[in-house]
């Protein structure tokens, strides 16, 4: 296309250089006496014209250039759209087939999801239980500055009046002397006044400084309670409720190595539903379901415990979830037990530790009496 332009810019360009010729020449005769033009007129007049030419050849070039980009854009577009109809043609047969795959995709990815929100909000809860931990100890800190900032204080008055009263004692002695109190006070007392002025310059210090001390104290407090506020509000955004207390020891077992809360690979019968016992919703969920599904007639250990199972099916269930999330001291397949740390941290009570002791150490009978569920 520009080779076109070209071309015809040059034949335009020998065209208008042969008209000018005779031109030329006449104007050298008697028209150029009579008009006052001459050959430099009708040059002047040929440039111009060559100007414009070339001025409307580039327009008409870049008028060129930007129709093919847009013609080359629908090529595109146009070949596009083949490869998505081949496309589409192509894979109709196998749209039920991807459709079932999609929804195991997207039920294995909320799964996923919901595992990530509880390993976010235990993680969110460690750095909330250090926050605490740390606005604590800055509260300890500030209170103590305070009180040592009192004691300066009130060191300084008691300062002060010893000054106060040992101006006074001198202003009498000199007047039982004889002698004039103004001349001993300006040789004296000055350096008397020169320190208290110091001393009430200190004082006013510090009690700015312990007003400030107070006023961070308060803030602190303030951003004690929005933490243990966001605690709380992590603890009932859980999909079981706990509480705080709760949710914070458990968090506090995980961040310690005492517990692990993660779903082990120990396998359950196939025709089980077995419950996901991780997290402290998930943990506490499981020992509240087991405690209703079991009636404990005489509390005692493992052994020496009387105790009735109301619901054989939702107590062989629990038993193996919590098994594959806190082990079995009675199987030696099975990781070792995390129920103690549990136990001692007051998570559960001792009666719920023996019920769960008793369901791990029975799982098989359990499993067996199963087939009805």
């Amino acid at each position: 296309m520009k080779l076109l332009l070209i071309m015809l810019s040059s034949i335009i360009l020998s065209v208008l250089l042969v008209g000018c010729g005779p031109a030329v020449g006449r104007a050298t005769g008697a028209d150029a006496e009579s008009t006052g033009s001459g050959p430099s007129a009708t040059i002047t007049e040929v440039d111009d014209t060559l100007i414009l030419v070339n001025e409307n050849l580039a327009s008409q070039e870049a008028l060129l250039v930007g129709q093919e980009q847009t013609l080359g854009k629908q090529q595109a577009e146009i070949q596009n759209l083949k490869e998505i109809v081949t496309a589409f043609e192509s894979n109709t047969g196998g749209v039920e087939t991807s459709v079932e795959n999609d929804i195991a995709a997207v039920a294995a990815n909320v799964s996923e999801m919901a595992n990530q929100f509880e390993n976010d909000i235990a993680v969110h809860g460690q750095y909330l239980e250090q926050d605490i931990s740390m606005l604590s100890n800055r509260v300890a800190a500030l209170e103590d500055q305070s009180a040592f900032i009192q004691n300066i204080l009130s060191d300084l008055q008691n300062q002060a009046e010893t000054i106060q009263y040992s101006v006074s004692e001198i202003s009498a002695e000199v007047e039982q002397s004889g002698q004039s109190v103004d001349q001993f006070m300006g040789s004296f007392s000055q350096e008397f006044q020169g320190q208290l002025i110091d001393l009430q310059d200190q004082a006013a210090y510090l009690n700015v400084a312990v007003e400030t001390s107070s006023e961070v104290i308060q803030a602190l407090d303030n951003a004690i309670k929005d933490v243990e506020d966001v605690q709380e509000e992590l603890a009932g955004a859980s999909n079981y409720p706990v509480t705080v207390e709760q949710f914070v020891t458990y968090d506090n077992l995980i961040n310690d190595g005492l517990i692990g809360d993660e779903i082990n690979s120990m396998p359950a019968p196939e025709t089980m539903i077995v419950p996901d016992c991780t997290g402290a919703d998930g943990t506490r969920e499981c020992i509240d379901k087991l405690s209703s599904a079991i009636t404990v007639d005489v509390d005692g250990t493992h052994e020496s415990i009387q105790l009735s199972v109301t619901d054989l099916c939702q107590a062989a269930e629990i038993a193996y979830g919590l098994e594959r999330v806190h082990g079995n001291r009675w199987d030696e397949s099975a990781p070792s037990d995390e129920t103690d740390a549990l136990l001692d941290a007051g998570f559960i009570s001792n009666s719920e530790f023996n019920v769960v002791q008793w369901t791990l150490k029975n799982k098989g009978i359990l499993e067996d009496a199963y087939t009805g569920c």
